[in-house]
This record gives C-alpha cells, sequence and structure tokens, in this order.
C-alpha cells in the first residue's frame, strides 16, 4: 500500500488521543536510547542515540524561526532516562549535520529531509543501543514509539500498539498509525527484530496529517537516512556544517 502526504503539519494534528499513550519506564529498554532534546531557548524535541557518538533527530527541531538561523551546536542538550524532573545523563552537542536538500523556511515542501545527525560530547552511560544496521520491511510489524510530549514534558510517553499504513510512492515517507503529539519529532519508530528481544530504528518520526479522517504518523525510513550517514557513522567521514565553538 502506498500513501500521498496531502498536506503534512509539523504540528500535533487535533485529532491524535493522547489518552492512548502510556507512560513508558525512561531507563529500561529500549526507551534508555530515547532522549529529551532542549534546544537552550525553551522548546525541546526527542532525539534517539544510534551509537555512544551520535544521535538522530528532525531538522526543524534545530532551527529558529525568531532569527530565521539554526541554533548553535553548543545550545542542544540530550537527557537521558528523564523522568519527573531527575535524569540518567545529560549529553552535549559538539556538532549536527542536516541534509542540504532541507529548507527550513519551506518544510513541507522539503519533508523528505526533516533528519539532523548530532555528533555527541561526551560519552554516555552504557546503554543498549538501537540498532539501525538491521533494516527489514516493516509490512507486517508491529511498531512502536515514544517521546516526551509536550503536554508530559517531563515524563517519556509511548505507543507500544501500532501498525504500518503505507509508504509514499517513491519511498521517502513511512506512514503508521503511532500516536505522535507535538514533543514527538525526532522521535525512532521501532520494529522488534527477529530475536525478539532486541528493537532497531525503522524510521525517524517528523510530522502528523490527516488521512481518510485518521491522524497518521509520518517518518523519514532509516534506510533513506542510513545511505547517507553511513560514512560518518561507520568510517568517520564527517562534514559537519554546525560546529560547537
Amino acid at each position: 500500500m502506498t500513501v500521498t502526504p496531502v498536506r503534512a503539519e509539523q504540528n500535533q494534528v487535533n485529532v491524535v488521543n493522547l489518552s492512548q499513550s502510556e507512560v513508558v519506564e525512561a531507563k529500561a529498554y529500549p526507551w534508555s536510547a530515547i532522549a529529551k532534546l532542549n534546544n537552550g531557548i525553551g522548546g525541546s524535541c526527542t532525539a534517539v542515540l544510534i551509537s555512544q557518538n551520535y544521535a538522530l533527530t528532525a531538522a526543524h527541531c534545530l532551527f529558529f524561526k525568531n532569527t530565521g538561523r539554526y541554533l548553535p551546536a553548543q545550545s542542544l542538550h540530550l537527557i537521558l532516562g528523564y523522568e519527573n524532573q531527575q535524569f540518567r545523563d545529560h549529553l552535549g552537542v559538539s556538532a549536527y549535520y542536516v541534509p542540504p536538500r532541507y529548507e527550513p523556511t519551506r518544510p513541507y515542501e522539503t519533508l523528505a529531509s526533516d533528519w539532523a545527525l548530532l555528533s555527541i560530547s561526551g560519552q554516555p552511560q552504557p546503554t543498549a543501543r538501537l540498532d539501525i544496521s538491521q533494516l527489514r520491511d516493516t509490512t507486517e510489524s508491529y511498531l512502536m514509539t515514544a517521546g516526551y510530549s509536550h503536554r508530559t514534558p517531563y515524563t517519556m510517553t509511548g505507543d507500544r500498539h501500532c501498525r504500518f499504513v503505507g509508504r509514499s510512492h517513491d519511498e521517502s515517507f513511512l506512514f503508521d498509525s503511532c500516536q505522535a503529539p507535538a514533543g514527538y519529532s525526532g522521535a525512532p519508530v521501532l520494529v522488534q527484530n527477529a530475536d525478539k528481544r532486541s528493537f532497531s530504528i525503522a524510521g525517524i518520526h517528523v510530522a502528523n496529517q490527516v488521512w481518510q479522517t485518521q491522524a497518521i504518523a509520518i517518518a523519514i525510513p532509516i534506510e533513506v537516512i542510513w545511505r547517507e550517514i553511513k560514512p560518518c557513522v561507520k568510517d568517520h567521514q564527517c562534514q559537519f556544517q554546525h560546529v560547537a565553538t
């Protein structure tokens, strides 16, 4: 099944029912790899660790509309294991990469490139990572997601029981039924691996839209992102446009 987004909204779609989300334990796997991303100016999104050195989020989380500029890397903070204003780890960002195809002043037209790779400053405490290399078809899989909703900023909530809905015709978007309220931008869409114990990232949540009267979540498939970040993550051949001073 393929679905074409008509008008993707980067804010919460009102028909999303937050009551269907449940509180998840931020310090337990797989949620332990998901972070609250504070931007230093009072805003927040969600991010996910993909290794000891790198995390992924949504690119629009890094752009400050009031100034028309991207935020400096040093203003970004990843908070892991965050529950009731206590946390397991606090990490800074030394640099980040946004695909040059993404234009923050044209967010809907360039939504397919609305992701960012964050370079972590310091070493996070040991945690089971979420794999991005075991890529497989998600069509028949149950999916999960979690993040820090703006309605519950001190508690991680999640949806453990969502399904694959479809892909765009050009394979640049993954659509699912996960509840993804405002604040979930940059959150991972998770799929269980064959071992039934570990999880992989199927996509990065970037938007919601209404389709056939229902709210669906829009994610960028991880295989699209992986093609671009593999030289950096695997071979350390990184070219970051935004570097902390």
